[in-house]
C-alpha cells in the first residue's frame, strides 16, 4: 500500500500536477500492455475489438502482415533485442505462426513465452479506441539525466521520457493556432525500465479528453504544447467526461 502510494505521488509529480493522477497496478506476466489499456477504457461503449485484454491481443495478431513480419526479422537480423523471440530454433516462420504466436495469452503461457505489445501493437489498439498513447518511458533518458544532456553543452535536451503514439485529428493540427475543433482522448501508460506497463488516470479517468489534463502536463509532451481550447472541447464538457467516467 505505502508503496503503491509512494508510486503514485511520484507519477504525479513528474506530470508536474501533485494529487491529480493515479497509477495503477497489473500483473506484470507479458499481457501488461492490454490489461492496462482494459482498465483505463470505460466498460461500455466498446468496439468489439476492445471488449477485454483477449480481444485487444487477438486483433493485434490479426493485423500482422508480411511487411510487417519482415520488419520485425530485419530487427532480429541487427541484434534488437526485443525481436530476439525471431532467432531462436523453434521461431514461427510463417506469417500465420507469427499471428499464432502473437495469440498465446502470458497469463496462461508465461510472460517470457507470449509476444510482447510493440509499437505495432500500441498504435493498432490505440487507433482502435480513438485515442493517442501518451507513454511515460523511463527506458528513455530524462532531461535531467547525463544521458538526457547534449555532447557539450550543460543546458538539459529535450526529455524523450515522453512520447506520444498517434495523431490527433487533422482538423486540430490544421487550425490557426492549433486548436482543437473536435475532442481528442488520450489513454496515459507508464513503461518502467523493466518494459512494465501500467495505467495512469487523471482524476478517475482514464480514457481523458486532453484538454482535461493540466497546460503543464500537456507541455511534457512536445506535440501537445501549443494546443488550445476552443468552443467544441471546453473545459467544463472535459471535465463533465470524467464525472461520468468516475461515476462508473
Amino acid at each position: 500500500q505505502k508503496s503503491h502510494m509512494a508510486r503514485t505521488d511520484g507519477i504525479s509529480r513528474t506530470l508536474r500536477a501533485p494529487g491529480q493522477f493515479e497509477l495503477l497496478n497489473v500483473t506484470p506476466d507479458g499481457d501488461c500492455f492490454y490489461n492496462a489499456v482494459d482498465k483505463l477504457l470505460p466498460e461500455s461503449p466498446r468496439p468489439p475489438a476492445l471488449e477485454s485484454a483477449v480481444t485487444m491481443r487477438e486483433m493485434v495478431a490479426d493485423s500482422l502482415t508480411e511487411e510487417i513480419v519482415d520488419l520485425y526479422r530485419m530487427c532480429a537480423s541487427a541484434g534488437v533485442e526485443d525481436f530476439a523471440w525471431l532467432n531462436h530454433h523453434r521461431a514461427p516462420m510463417t506469417l500465420d505462426e507469427v499471428r499464432a504466436f502473437a495469440r498465446k495469452r502470458g497469463s496462461e503461457e508465461g510472460a517470457g513465452k507470449c509476444l510482447w505489445a510493440d509499437e505495432h501493437a500500441m498504435r493498432t489498439v490505440a487507433s482502435t479506441a480513438d485515442a493517442v498513447l501518451l507513454l511515460i518511458d523511463e527506458q528513455a533518458p530524462s532531461s535531467g539525466s547525463r544521458s538526457g544532456r547534449r555532447r557539450g553543452d550543460d543546458a538539459p535536451g529535450e526529455d524523450s521520457r515522453f512520447v506520444m503514439l498517434g495523431d490527433i485529428e487533422p482538423s486540430a493540427q490544421d487550425s490557426p493556432g492549433g486548436a482543437l475543433t473536435s475532442p481528442a482522448r488520450c489513454l496515459i501508460l507508464h513503461r518502467s525500465r523493466r518494459q512494465h506497463f501500467s495505467p495512469v488516470r487523471h482524476r478517475g479517468c482514464g480514457l481523458i479528453d486532453i484538454m482535461a489534463l493540466p497546460e503543464e502536463t500537456r507541455a511534457l509532451w512536445p506535440r501537445l504544447r501549443t494546443l488550445t481550447c476552443t468552443a467544441a472541447s471546453p473545459p467544463a464538457a472535459a471535465e463533465e467526461q470524467n464525472k461520468r467516467q468516475r461515476g462508473r
